[in-house]
């Protein structure tokens, strides 16, 4: 994997290999693709595989194939030869339509070749990407080639609504691509930083845009596990929101917000959104479970949350979830859901526009659509700022690079000015390590808590918050409405 060889040397497809599925959550019926990516493609990595029925790949495979269609014309059983250009190869992308729209997402590509059956173990299939454009056009069964639509330009977010107030926050690992997404946010005004405060908690204090980072509690390593081998990452996101809980800002905002780095995220569209859900304890993402890249909580979860950490001896935990939920093999958004729900008994509506990612039946997420999703709140992942930012200015239907732009009412007075040409990145991403890191110690529960047990691969967590704007308190009514008896 991620291994030179001419695309004219690779297997030509030779039978059917099963395609790598998972469940996100137990009992749940959603499919995702293993994307097991290239040394410089950090955009879908971190997923890990699971076999699923045929029935289940078949179904998968319907679903990337009914996505857009933005690529346009695609020459099938053509390959293209670019001389002496950069390259790289992705290794299981399922479908050419992905591989096109992977091609967009990276501003050094000028044109693709996927490959139907690689030879790869799970999904068979590969993507080529290529520095320019074809000098030669050669016959090849079993593949397909194109070149990707133009790449469009950001030019800032239209201004939010005053009502409801947002504190949104994301957690930084500080070593790896977080901090360059992060600081691309800040600089545009977008993301987190266009919320009404901001703040990044990390484990180390550094400087991200204008703000400094809030210190966390925790060395931001955890294993992998559970029924779909995803992050064991709640004893990180216990620390997190202590420290939310200790700063407090959470009472001066209608809601609080946790979106992950790497989510493309659009507040103005969550405000919107949020309208009707006035009083909610919390918002759940997707009808499988909450999932962490966008999490959504009102000011009676956020109380609910002080005061367990409250009665917990020494503050570090939330006592009666830590005590009441089995979560040796969760993630922290299920451990976060499951908290709110069964131990408080707190019940929030489901509110799929919160997010689109392949985890919660939004399978061409990889696109952005500004069309398709009008009102999507995030896409999710994008791990390079390169990918961001293409995802960034597609869901807001961004003008074509080069083009002059027609959406120039509404840009935030804080946005810099409109860009005419994509941003370029110097040279290729370096190799990626997991999402949530390479771990080297296994996490410790404070004294008094069960520990998780153990699991055999480790990682490090990701999520980040950072600083923004002043509050205006709105009366959130009572919980009883939403408490369950």
């Amino acid at each position: 994997m991620g291994v030179y060889a001419p695309i004219s040397e690779v297997p030509d497809a030779a039978g059917d290999h099963k395609v790598r599925l998972h469940y996100r959550r137990a009992g749940a019926a959603v499919l995702a693709a293993t994307f097991s990516v290239g040394a410089a493609a950090l955009w879908l990595h971190g997923r890990r595989p699971r076999l699923g029925s045929e029935l289940q790949q078949t179904s998968f495979l319907e679903k990337f194939a009914s996505g857009t269609g933005v690529c346009g014309q695609l020459e099938q059983d053509v390959e293209y030869v670019a001389e002496n250009v950069w390259f790289t190869n992705l290794d299981h992308i399922p479908t050419s339509e992905m591989c096109c729209a992977l091609c967009q997402g990276n501003s050094k590509c000028k044109s693709f070749t996927w490959v139907k059956n690689a030879g790869l173990d799970g999904c068979p299939s590969q993507c080529w990407l290529k520095g320019g454009t074809p000098t030669q056009k050669r016959p090849k069964a079993g593949v397909v080639s194109g070149t990707p639509p133009p790449r469009k330009v950001f030019t800032g977010l239209p201004t939010s609504p005053v009502s409801p107030s947002l504190f949104c926050f994301s957690l930084m690992v500080p070593n790896g691509t977080e901090p360059a997404l992060l600081n691309w946010q800040s600089q545009h005004a977008a993301g987190i930083f266009a919320c009404d405060k901001t703040v990044v908690y990390s484990n180390r204090i550094m400087p991200i845009g204008n703000t400094m980072t809030h210190m966390v509690e925790s060395d931001l390593k955890c294993k992998y596990g559970g029924d779909s081998q995803s992050a064991l990452n709640t004893w990180i996101f216990i620390a997190v929101w202590k420290a939310v809980v200790k700063d407090a800002l959470f009472k001066s905002y209608d809601w609080t917000v946790k979106v992950d780095p790497d989510a493309v995220f659009l507040p103005h569209r969550l405000k919107t959104i949020l309208a009707p859900h006035a009083g909610a304890p919390y918002v759940n993402n997707c009808q499988y479970g909450m999932h962490g890249p966008i999490e959504v909580l009102g000011r009676i979860a956020l109380e609910k949350l002080e005061q367990s950490y409250q009665e917990s001896v020494d503050g570090k935990a939330p006592t009666k979830c830590v005590k009441g939920l089995h979560f040796g093999q969760w993630g922290e958004d299920m451990f976060l859901d499951q908290c709110l729900s069964k131990i408080y008994g707190l019940q929030a509506p489901i509110e799929n526009r919160l997010m689109c990612e392949d985890h919660c039946d939004c399978s061409d997420f990889y696109w952005c659509s500004a069309s398709k999703y009008p009102d999507r709140v995030s896409f999710h992942p994008f791990k390079t700022v390169d990918a961001y930012s293409n995802c960034i200015a597609n869901a807001m239907g961004g003008s074509a690079q080069g083009a002059v732009s027609s959406s120039s009412s509404g840009v935030a007075a804080s946005v810099p000015a409109p860009q005419q040409t994509a941003p370029e990145l110097a040279a290729p991403a370096p190799a990626p390590q997991p999402y949530y890191g390479s771990a080297a110690t296994t996490p410790v529960a404070p004294a008094g808590y069960p520990a998780a047990p153990a699991v055999a691969a480790q990682a490090t967590a990701a999520s980040a918050v950072q600083y923004t704007p002043v509050p205006v308190p709105v009366p959130v009514p009572s919980p009883a409405a939403y408490s369950v008896q």
